[in-house]
């Protein structure tokens, strides 16, 4: 995937034939990097979550630059990943998002949460966003969420090749997956129109 390729497919297509090919398609270019069956080991992948985290196979997706090689996000425009992107990691389930959202709610109301407006705005737009090296406060549901996803971190490195911090965006439901990802491919072709106009 080449950025001019990425860029004339979503200039050339309306938002949702984008998400549906760069967003929640089958090709990841992380995976295709390394050569081999990339489709095989995405799926090898996604059966690896589903076990270790409880969570149906179908309700794991790679978005981010690590699926396309370059971030959609309108802020970032096509900034190609590198040794500091996060992996960006899509979880669908509204019992895990309304969980760590009501952690985040109960330390609000009792102390200073980093990070509060950032928070606001994800659970506005459906999903929280939670990496293993995240302050837990000391909530109960956090370090348990801590403890699940440290327990498989090497093997994430060994068995996948991921050395890159995970970004998991647990959301509630596919419809806020869906609704966030196309308001930015709609926001990041309005900046680079209007940069080119």
């Amino acid at each position: 995937m080449e950025e001019d390729e990425i860029k004339n497919f979503i200039f050339s297509n309306n938002e949702v034939e984008v998400y549906y090919k760069y967003l929640v398609g089958q090709d990841v270019w992380y995976f295709q990097k390394n050569g081999g069956e990339f489709s095989k080991v995405y799926d090898e992948f996604k059966k690896f979550i589903s076990v270790a985290l409880g969570i149906p196979f179908n309700n794991i997706s790679i978005v981010g630059s690590a699926k396309t090689r370059y971030s959609f996000s309108p802020n970032k425009r096509f900034k190609e990943f590198c040794d500091e992107s996060d992996f960006d990691l899509v979880i669908v389930s509204y019992d895990l998002y309304k969980d760590i959202w009501g952690a985040y709610r109960d330390i609000s109301q009792q102390s200073y949460l980093r990070g509060y407006a950032s928070k606001c705005s994800n659970v506005f737009n459906g999903f929280v966003s939670i990496k293993d090296s995240d302050d837990t406060y000391g909530n109960a549901v956090l370090e348990g969420w801590q403890r699940k996803v440290r327990t498989f971190k090497a093997d994430l490195q060994l068995k996948f090749k991921i050395s890159h911090d995970i970004n998991y965006r647990i959301y509630s439901d596919w419809v806020s997956v869906q609704d966030y990802h196309i308001r930015g491919i709609s926001k990041l072709r309005d900046d680079i129109s209007n940069e080119v106009n």
